[in-house]
């Protein structure tokens, strides 16, 4: 089975090469703040997985600025996403959220804006706000992360919600009927205690759901988080070969609506703060990505 990539959706949306510039907005999440819980999702670090492209301290106006500069540098490119990633992009007062978003929205080189955030800190409201930039011509991708269908899974991690909370926050962006509105998840496959059928289970599910696009990657562990300190105990067992991680992957994408875009395929994390598995660090071994890319083609082959 063949799934589009998310190049592959991007040329042929815009007709030219569209690159990301990763936004730091100053959020936190209702299960770090105590609203819903303490500490956080047991994956994440201390800056909610931030990118660290850009410095937090500017305005996001400057932000963008800045890593449009970058990106337009590098790739060559003239077409960018404003993707507000860390924490949760949505937690905070529709009012708080509009003057973020508006220093972005009509910036000229601005084609879609991204916006991460979780299934239950997504209120009709937010959906307004989000829906009105659209009559600029705008797309808007609802980045909601889940992780898993499994809702113990969901408790061990301390996501603080629910998969029921996901599905209605999908169902309730999709009865928009608005089609420059794409709802992205994230998956994490390898979660403790997930078997694969389980996972493949999860693909099922999200299949049955009006996602349009879909960011999956292994299990990492970083520095600094609880599932660290429970991977050093010897008591979380991750995708220590690639391989085996492929297999499970190949059997989730078999199992996975063929016109969901794929995002992404595998994490990588930032240098210096993977602790494993050892081969997705792909900044000390190179050439891992295109094997790994390869190896994948090769398993998906006649499916």
């Amino acid at each position: 089975m063949k799934h589009r990539s998310l190049k592959d959706y991007l040329k042929s949306r815009f007709n030219s090469r569209v690159q990301r510039v990763t936004l730091e907005g100053g959020f936190t999440c209702p299960n770090i703040d105590g609203t819903k819980s303490v500490g956080g999702c047991t994956f994440c670090t201390e800056d909610g997985s931030s990118s660290g492209a850009q410095n937090a301290t500017h305005t996001i106006r400057r932000q963008l600025e800045d890593g449009i500069a970058k990106q337009s540098k590098r790739f060559r490119c003239d077409k960018f996403i404003a993707y507000f990633q860390s924490f949760t992009n949505t937690y905070a007062d529709v009012a708080y959220l509009k003057s973020l978003y508006d220093q972005v929205v009509d910036h000229p080189q601005v084609v879609v804006l991204a916006v991460g955030t979780r299934p239950d800190c997504v209120s009709e409201e937010v959906i307004d706000l989000l829906e009105s930039y659209t009559q600029r011509g705008l797309e808007i991708w609802v980045d909601i992360g889940v992780q898993t269908s499994h809702n113990q899974t969901l408790e061990k991690i301390n996501r603080a919600h629910s998969y029921e909370d996901f599905v209605d926050c999908a169902e309730r962006i999709a009865r928009r009927q608005n089609p420059l509105i794409r709802i992205c998840t994230h998956v994490i496959i390898g979660l403790p205690g997930e078997s694969p059928e389980m996972i493949w289970q999860t693909a099922e599910k999200l299949s049955q759901t009006p996602i349009h696009d879909l960011k999956i990657h292994q299990l990492c562990v970083l520095k600094g988080t609880a599932m660290e300190i429970d991977y050093l105990n010897g008591e979380l067992v991750v995708y220590e070969n690639m391989e085996d991680y492929i297999k499970v992957l190949a059997g989730f994408l078999e199992r996975l609506r063929s016109d969901i875009v794929i995002q992404r395929l595998m994490g990588e994390g930032k240098v210096g703060e993977l602790v494993a598995p050892d081969w997705a660090d792909t900044h000390k071994h190179k050439g891992n990505k295109n094997k790994f890319l390869n190896l994948l083609a090769e398993s998906l082959v006649g499916c």
